[in-house]
């Protein structure tokens, strides 16, 4: 068994390689894509196309807005609801991943059940089986939503599901568990996700959801319809930021692997070194009903604001190829 010294010892020569390695061949503005590859794909008719999606998985586009996705008096009024319940005390804090562990965020979430990551961090069986509990009865909950006290939509995270299926060539499902015990129970296919002011972080936490190199062969996207927005200022630059940062090699993570570690420490230093390195962001106005995909191994961040809430409805998206079919999960 290697003695704590040893380890320590090993921690502060392999620091040291990497900065070697990173004051003599990194450079995040060297990876910084351009054309296509660096195009926020924008459509204004509320369609999702199987050509965008294709795009957006194999790393050809650096995100994709669809304007008008869900219908936006219902899209309000259901902010309207879900925003309500977060003021009043219903939120649960979602957690983000870090190098020092799980740590609190500007975010909660709503909803029969924690996040998976959340409920699966503290070992215990009967937190995972409560969160498989609880997606069944989140789905159930949210089947129908209302657009005003006469009509009913379609809950947003069905929707797209649904046209998840019918746009990727292998078609599209909630992911499930590895069996057990005969069963296979089915993940949850998202959460309302709320953020109120003031935020912590005011430019927005600059962050990725999954650290490894982009591939066009698997790759973890994540999908948010947007419900309320605070009000925002003339110059504030947009609701959301992402750089198009490819970092498509083991070399180029090795080479910027000190820089890159800092998109999971929430520190301030760490998050003004980031944006002068990764330079000015693609920015991403919104509108209720709006819908954002994105690969979520690429620098983004949810701007903040000082009054106000900011509600949407999240999951993350498994694909595998295109011979496979794309997971959908929470």
């Amino acid at each position: 068994m290697m003695s704590s010294s040893a380890g320590g010892t090993s921690r502060v020569a392999a620091q040291r390689l990497f900065a070697l390695l990173e004051a003599r061949y990194g450079g995040l503005s060297r990876l910084l894509e351009t054309g296509q590859r660096a195009e926020v794909i924008t459509r204004d008719d509320g369609m999702l196309r199987p050509t965008d999606l294709a795009r957006l998985a194999t790393h050809e586009a650096t995100a994709l807005h669809v304007r008008n996705y869900y219908d936006k008096t219902a899209a309000r009024h259901l902010g309207k609801v879900l925003a309500a319940q977060a003021e009043a005390g219903l939120g649960r804090n979602w957690k983000v991943s870090t190098s020092r562990g799980l740590e609190s965020s500007d975010v909660e979430t709503l909803g029969a059940h924690l996040p998976f990551n959340v409920a699966s961090s503290t070992g215990n069986q009967d937190d995972v089986d409560a969160y498989f509990d609880g997606a069944w009865k989140e789905f159930h909950d949210r089947r129908m939503s209302g657009g005003d006290e006469n009509t009913a939509q379609l809950w947003p995270m069905d929707k797209l599901r649904l046209e998840l299926d019918e746009c990727w060539p292998s078609g599209a499902g909630l992911a499930r568990e590895r069996e057990k015990d005969g069963l296979k129970r089915p993940y949850g296919g998202g959460l309302p996700r709320v953020m109120m002011g003031p935020t912590r972080w005011k430019r927005g936490f600059v962050h990725v959801d999954e650290m490894a190199p982009l591939s066009v062969d698997k790759g973890l996207l994540s999908a948010n319809i947007y419900l309320q927005l605070p009000s925002r200022c003339s110059d504030d630059g947009g609701d959301f930021h992402i750089w198009p940062l490819g970092v498509r090699s083991r070399w180029d993570w090795y080479t910027n692997a000190l820089t890159l570690s800092g998109l999971s420490a929430q520190d301030p230093q760490t998050q003004v070194r980031l944006r002068k390195q990764l330079g000015p962001p693609l920015t991403i106005r919104l509108e209720p009903g709006d819908l954002v995909m994105l690969c979520v191994q690429r620098p983004h961040a949810a701007i903040g604001f000082q009054a106000g809430t900011r509600a949407s409805l999240q999951c993350f998206v498994q694909h595998n190829g295109p011979d496979d079919r794309l997971l959908v999960e929470c």
